[in-house]
């Protein structure tokens, strides 16, 4: 398992277009996408997932990705899920 804190940047809540890339790229790893923090688990690759992550109070969450491809798919998602926009 590869785990990096991530810091999300932008406007939250995310708006559902900026939900449904972040959902896209998520599905286009083959590994088990994970978004942690004290309050709660979030599926990366899930809508409702994502548009749930922007109700939080904090920015800093865990990223957590498991498979054969979760290097990859950590490295990406985190540079998706830290942008401004």
């Amino acid at each position: 398992m590869i785990t990096r804190k991530v810091t999300l940047g932008g406007v939250l809540p995310f708006s559902p277009t900026r939900a449904q890339t972040l959902v896209e790229l998520a599905n286009s790893f083959v590994c088990n996408i994970i978004l942690q923090d004290s309050r709660g688990t979030f599926n990366g690759k899930s809508m409702l997932g994502m548009l749930s992550l922007g109700k939080l109070s904090g920015r800093e969450m865990l990223l957590l990705a498991e498979g054969r491809d979760a290097q990859r798919a950590v490295d990406e998602l985190a540079l998706s899920l830290e942008a401004e926009a």
